[in-house]
C-alpha cells in the first residue's frame, strides 16, 4: 500500500482572514501541521495551495509544491472532493503512483504525528477503503435546540424531551473532527472521500480535536499548543 500526504490550503478564508498563516504562539497555523507531518513515516508529501507564503513555508518542511492549485478549485464554494480529484488528475499526468491519500487540513493544529501514523496502521491492518478521525461530541444531540424566526425554541431531536441527564442518554455521540481523512485513489477519482462498506474510524481525544474556524477557537487552542 502506497500512501501520500496532501495538505489542502487555499489562500482565501471567509471566516478568518489569512487563516492558514495566522500566528498562534509565534507560529503560523499551518506550520503546526507541517511540523507533525515531518515526524511521520510518510515520504511523499504534497501541498495543494495557491498561496505564495504557504508554498514558501512548505518547502522548508520538504513538501512537494509543484502542484499549483488553480482558482477554479480555490473558491469558498469548492468542496474537498473536488480539490482532491483535480490534484489526482495532476498525479496521473505526472505519473505519480499511490494507493491512498492521507488528507491533513491545516485547521487541526493539535493533531499529532502519532495520530497520523496510527490512522494509517488501522487502514493497513483492516484493509479499509477509507477512514476519518472522530471525537466524542462536546454537546450531545439531545442537548441541541433550534430557534425559529419567531424566536421559539424546540429540540432538534424529538426524543430529547425524554432525557434530562447525560448519563441516561441511550447512545454515544461523535463528530467528524476534520483532522485526518484517508481515502483510496478509486474514491478520489469519483469525488468521494469515504466508502460506507469498508470505512474505518479513528477516535481522537477531545483535547486534540479542535478545528480552527474563528478567533474564539484560536483562544482555546493557544494554551493547549504550549503543553502539547
Amino acid at each position: 500500500m502506497r500512501f501520500i500526504a496532501v495538505v489542502p490550503a487555499r489562500s482565501g478564508s471567509t471566516s478568518l482572514k489569512g487563516k492558514n498563516m495566522f500566528i498562534i504562539n509565534r507560529t503560523p497555523l499551518i506550520e503546526y501541521t507541517f511540523k507533525q507531518l515531518k515526524k511521520t513515516f510518510l515520504k511523499q508529501k504534497y501541498l495543494l495551495s495557491d498561496d505564495i507564503k504557504v508554498r514558501k513555508l512548505a518547502k522548508k518542511y520538504n513538501l512537494f509544491t509543484e502542484y499549483l492549485r488553480p482558482k477554479k478549485v480555490s473558491k469558498s464554494t469548492t468542496s474537498l472532493p473536488d480539490t482532491l480529484q483535480h490534484f489526482h488528475q495532476w498525479t496521473v499526468n505526472k505519473k505519480i503512483k499511490y494507493d491512498y491519500m492521507v488528507i491533513l487540513q491545516p485547521t487541526s493544529p493539535l493533531r499529532s504525528y502519532r495520530d497520523i501514523n496510527q490512522a494509517i496502521k488501522i487502514v493497513k491492518k483492516k484493509k479499509y477503503r477509507s477512514l476519518f478521525s472522530i471525537s466524542e461530541s462536546l454537546e450531545h444531540p439531545y442537548e441541541t435546540i433550534k430557534i425559529n424566526n419567531r424566536k421559539k425554541w424546540s429540540y432538534v431531536l424529538p426524543k430529547s424531551k425524554l432525557y434530562y441527564r447525560r448519563q441516561d442518554f441511550d447512545f454515544k455521540s461523535f463528530f467528524i473532527n476534520g483532522a485526518i481523512y484517508i481515502a483510496h485513489r478509486d474514491l478520489i477519482m469519483r469525488k468521494k472521500i469515504y466508502d460506507k462498506k469498508k470505512h474505518g474510524l479513528f477516535i481522537m481525544p477531545k483535547r486534540r480535536s479542535i478545528d480552527i474556524n474563528d478567533l474564539d477557537e484560536i483562544k482555546l487552542v493557544k494554551p493547549l499548543l504550549k503543553i502539547k
